[in-house]
């Protein structure tokens, strides 16, 4: 009988996490901190030749309407401020390490995640005083890359049949692997260090009516990008048939319409 049968004890999973920047993961921790000047963010920067590249690139783009170009990492992060910075080092930690960018499971869990983030950031803009709503959305499903690196076909397979039978995801991989994904996120990233609200948003992003704020604008994030097609990350079944009691605040008409195209957007500059 194979360990996917049997369930595989979650250390083990573990080590199938694809490989991500040290240098960007390092960023993760570091602009988390509002006090962190931009001369600490651009040294780490430096350090990391495609990190240095992605933001010189963002910073010399027609975004911020500069003449001069931009030719030092530090003048490009006062230019782009902490929260574009942010978004570059944990869009870049998991865009460079992910594998398979072609195969069909993980382009949805791509386009998932960019979802999530950008809704979460939209839902959580007027309760959140630092920018952890997109972070949490990028990264709340993180904990599912173990899985399918340990076995792409039948985690692949095990997602598609929770949903096509309205199963529960979680208690799926519970039983099949022996640790469900948002277990496997919250232990991930609090190994990266973060701080210990991100570490809840990833870990109980499932969770309906969550009191925290991160956490309810994390798992709107989720819902609504499931919803609308992006991925299967599991949340809609779990909710079953009072949806409507759980259903977050309605999302205005702008975001709607740019979602996708900034999905596309997001997905073509790091894939």
């Amino acid at each position: 009988m194979s360990d996917i049968a049997t369930g595989v004890r979650t250390p083990h999973l573990l080590k199938h996490l694809p490989t991500f920047s040290p240098v960007a993961i390092k960023l993760m921790a570091l602009v988390a901190d509002e006090n962190v000047s931009f001369k600490e963010v651009a040294k780490l920067f430096s350090l990391d030749p495609v990190l240095a590249g992605q933001v010189l690139r963002l910073a010399n783009s027609g975004l911020y309407g500069r003449h001069a170009p931009v030719q030092s990492v530090l003048h490009a992060v006062a230019i782009l401020g902490l929260k574009n910075i942010s978004r570059i080092a944990i869009m870049a930690a998991l865009s460079y390490g992910i594998p398979r960018h072609t195969s069909p499971w993980m382009r949805n869990w791509w386009r998932h995640s960019v979802a999530a983030a950008l809704i979460a950031d939209h839902v959580g803009v007027e309760t959140l005083d630092v920018d952890f709503g997109y972070t949490g959305g990028l990264l709340h499903a993180i904990g599912q890359l173990p899985l399918f690196q340990h076995a792409p076909k039948e985690y692949s397979e095990l997602v598609d049949a929770a949903h096509a039978g309205g199963l529960d995801l979680m208690q799926c991989e519970r039983e099949r692997f022996g640790a469900d994904h948002a277990e496997l996120a919250g232990l991930i990233v609090a190994q990266w260090g973060v701080p210990r609200s991100l570490q809840q948003a990833v870990s109980e992003c499932h969770i309906p009516d969550a009191s925290e704020p991160l956490t309810a604008a994390v798992w709107a994030g989720c819902w609504y990008a499931e919803s609308m097609g992006f991925g299967r990350c599991g949340c809609l079944p779990a909710i079953g048939d009072t949806i409507s009691e759980h259903m977050p605040r309605p999302l205005d008409k702008y975001l709607l319409d740019v979602l996708a195209v900034d999905v596309n957007s997001i997905e073509h500059s790091f894939i």
